[in-house]
Order: structure tokens, then sequence, then C-alpha cells
């Protein structure tokens, strides 16, 4: 049996990739500018006289969670930024890359902010109470490697793009909603390039532990928002909206990432260990688990659709 490579090796092995990949990330990415999305016509003062109301800008309770979780989500950055700079020296291209990625996603939050209140999406006074109590918090996956970074990184930013793209369909052109969530959307789908392609230069340095990370995190993945007040309540509401869910994770993140990874590909003879050939065999599994998740879930949301469109109609 080869001999392992050391954690330090293989972070030695990326550092000229993932430079290959920074520079990629410039050449593909276009400046955007939060002031430039938010419709600053319709913004006026928060006042005792002019107090914020849902009736403003009508949106379902899936929507309106889908905005609020995933702005929280961006705020709660400084925290995950923290998590991944602990992976690598600090002169690897990763860590230029981290705070590269980081002044990308602060814009997010800027953005969808400026136009949230502009535009009264969102009630400030939830909304600011919900950052306080995400950021006292400050909960963050915690990866154990840069392995399991890459890994969890991957499938994070494609589910967090499919989930910023999803919400966007569903508000209004006017409101310049579309906007604002498609300039999100084409950040994270550059990042998740950039993590996905990290991730699939480990597996072919190392695919005994990187299978092992895709495995991991994959039976355990789950979105970098809990630290969020009533979280499981908004996710609740946006699963049932069809923005995201288990159907959206597989179909939309899982497949895409395992095609572009040619996991299918990974032949015993490259994967060494039980416990590597193990986890092959999980993520099999995985996937057949999510399959049936997911019709179960389609049958769910039917349901409540069906029901949702019984309770309208007159009586």
């Amino acid at each position: 049996m080869a001999e392992r490579i050391s954690p330090e090796g293989l972070l030695n092995e990326l550092a000229a990739p993932v430079e290959a990949l920074i520079h990629r990330h410039y050449e593909n990415t276009h400046p955007w500018y939060p002031h430039e999305t938010t419709p600053w016509s319709l913004a006026r003062n928060f006042t005792e006289a002019d107090p914020w109301y849902p009736e403003e800008y009508p949106l379902s309770d899936g929507v309106r969670s889908s905005i609020y979780v995933n702005l929280l989500t961006e705020d709660n950055l400084p925290y995950y930024t923290e998590t991944i700079l602990r992976q690598a020296p600090k002169d690897h291209p990763l860590n230029e890359w981290t705070r590269r990625w980081t002044a990308e996603e602060g814009r997010h939050s800027m953005a969808i902010r400026d136009w949230a209140l502009a535009t009264r999406a969102l009630n400030p006074v939830l909304l600011e109470d919900g950052r306080m109590s995400q950021m006292s918090g400050g909960v963050v996956p915690e990866p154990t490697d840069v392995v399991d970074m890459l890994a969890y990184t991957s499938f994070q930013e494609l589910a967090t793009q499919v989930a910023h793209r999803n919400t966007g369909r569903k508000l209004d052109k006017e409101r310049n909603g579309k906007e604002v969530m498609a300039k999100v959307a084409g950040d994270e789908t550059l990042h998740h390039a950039f993590y996905r392609d990290a991730a699939k230069v480990a597996l072919e340095i190392d695919p005994d532990t990187t299978i092992l990370a895709i495995a991991r995190n994959l039976r355990h993945f789950a979105m970098p928002g809990i630290g969020i007040p009533n979280f499981r309540k908004h996710a609740l509401a946006i699963n049932r909206e069809g923005i995201y869910g288990k159907t959206e994770f597989l179909k939309s993140v899982v497949r895409p990432t395992f095609a572009a990874w040619a996991l299918n590909g990974i032949a015993d003879v490259d994967i060494k260990t039980d416990k590597a050939k193990a986890a092959r065999e999980e993520i099999d599994a995985i996937k057949i688990s999510l399959e049936a998740d997911s019709e179960r879930e389609i049958a769910w949301r039917q349901k409540k659709r069906d029901k949702g469109a019984h309770n309208q109609q007159p009586s």
C-alpha cells in the first residue's frame, strides 16, 4: 500500500492548483455595486406614523423566510471566515482566496439588506433582533481539516446559490428583487466552482481522505444558518414554498457536483483503505435515501398546495 500523504503535503500540492483557480475567478468575475441594485426611490423612514407592515410588500411566508434566512446567513460571515482561515498557513493561496471570498460575500448582506429595507420586504425590528441573536451565537460549521472544508463548501456554496436563485424567481422584477438575487446567485456560482474544483484536485491527490470527507459532509450536511432564531420553522416554510429542501439538494447540488467530480469513475484501485471503500458505498446509499426523501417531499409539498388552494376557495 502506498504511503498516505500528510496534511502538510496535501496543502503543498494544493497550492499551485488553488492559485490557478484564484486567477480563473478573477478573470470570470465582474464587479457590481449594491447601491446600484437598491431601488432607493421606494425607501422611506420607519416611524411610529409609518411603521412596517407586511401588506406593503405581499409575500408568502416561505419567500419572506427565505430572504430573512439568506440575509442572516450572510451576516454571520466573519465567524465562517475564521474557521476557514484556520485550515492553511497564513501565506497559503487558500487564505488569499478566503479573504477575497469574504469581501464578495460581505457584499451580499449589504445588497440584500438595502433592498429589503428600501422595499419593506422584511420587518426591520425582527431583522435586527435576528442579526444580534445570530451573531452573538456565532454558530457555523467547524471543518476538521482542509479537505473537510473543501467538501462542505462545495455543497454549501451551490446550495446557497440555489436558495438565492429560487427566491429571486418569486420576487417582483419592478422592485429589483430579481436583480439583487441574481447578482448574489452569480457570485455563489463562481464560489462553488472554486471550491468544487479545489476539492476535485484533493480527490486526485488523496482520494481516500477526500472520499471520507465527502461521505461525512453528505451524511451530516446542513446549511450554515442553523444559529438563526427559529431556523427550523423558517426552513420548513422555505421547503414548503419549493425554494430549498432535500429535493433541490439532491437534484441541483449533489448530482451536478458529483458529475463535476466524476465521482462514479473512482475505481476501487484508486481507493486503498477499507474505510474509504466503505465511505464510497455509504455515498451510494445516501444518494438512494435522498431519492426516496425527495419523492416524499414532492408529495408533501403538493398536499400542502392542494390544502392551501382548497382553503382559499369561497365558502
